[in-house]
């Protein structure tokens, strides 16, 4: 049985007191930008499964609108504990399988800025998630409604918060390609629309948000390949209702390994942002584990 991956949302940046404008409310987001790769489209058979990802995130600049540094003496270093428990159900709708999942990040926040440190543990926002799931053959789709509950540790005042303090819903799409003992191909694409910071006043815009992995499966049960990620803001922050023309972007690339076990799964990656604008540019490395019960 393949055990897939499944979407989860944490915030994975430095949170900066003051009022720089910069795009998403300080340059961060509640999209976990290259948690899911191989294996992303093919959701599991009813049952209940455990799934805990490790995020090691670190930056040493923070980029402008030119892809130059804009902050000085920045740096950031997030590690990411997040459990998501996903239950799929026997029901279909549409012909789809119909499942759930709930999400419950811990981070470990450090934050520097112009010669000021801060440092944080707590609980970050909770995810919870409905979904439906498609196979044919090769093929195999889902499509998810997921959406971020302001429930993490937040302080206008603090450098760093686990918290965004605001509501985002995102609709998603999952598909994985995958030959047997071959070619895969997988993504995850988002849309993701925010609701106001009401103790900044300000309204970080929508953005789309992807994973992507193509690999091929050299031996039987290990697959090795090409991961990354995409964000794009499509649309302006807004900080007291005025438009402030701030949109961020970037890309992300590197190696990832996925080994795929008897009712569990194991996968790796380490990622190298790039292009980016108006958001921290660092690295990360993923490790995920899947487990059916």
């Amino acid at each position: 049985m393949n055990i897939p991956s499944f979407r989860l949302a944490i915030g994975i940046a430095a949170c900066m007191a003051g009022n720089l404008a910069v795009a998403t409310e300080n340059g961060t987001d509640t999209f976990a930008l290259g948690a899911e790769g191989f294996k992303t489209g093919n959701l599991p058979p009813p049952g209940v499964y455990l799934l805990a990802y490790y995020e090691n995130y670190h930056a040493s600049r923070f980029n402008d609108k030119h892809g130059k540094s804009l902050i000085p003496g920045f740096g950031v270093n997030v590690d990411a504990i997040v459990p998501r428990i996903v239950w799929m159900t026997e029901t279909t709708i549409m012909g789809g399988l119909l499942g759930f999942s709930a999400v419950q990040p811990m981070l470990d926040l450090r934050v520097s800025q112009g010669g000021m440190t801060d440092q944080r543990q707590a609980m970050a926002d909770f995810i919870p998630a409905v979904f439906l799931s498609w196979h044919n053959g090769n093929h195999h789709w889902a499509t998810v409604m997921e959406a971020v509950f302001p429930t993490g540790d937040y302080d206008k005042n603090q450098m760093a918060n686990a918290g965004k303090n605001y509501y985002t819903l995102r609709p998603l799409i999952l598909y994985s390609y995958i030959q047997p003992n071959g070619w895969e191909f997988s993504t995850k694409a988002s849309y993701n629309f925010n609701s106001t910071n009401h103790a900044t006043n300000y309204h970080s815009g929508q953005y789309f948000a992807a994973d992507y992995a193509a690999g091929y499966e050299i031996i039987p049960h290990w697959t090795v390949g090409l991961e990354g990620h995409v964000f794009k803001q499509l649309t302006s922050d807004r900080v007291d209702g005025s438009d402030i023309g701030f949109r961020g972007q970037e890309v992300a690339y590197g190696p990832g390994l996925h080994y795929q076990g008897q009712g569990w799964s194991l996968e790796a990656k380490y990622l190298k942002e790039t292009l980016v604008e108006n958001r921290p540019e660092g690295t990360s490395t993923w490790v995920k584990f899947v487990w059916a019960f």
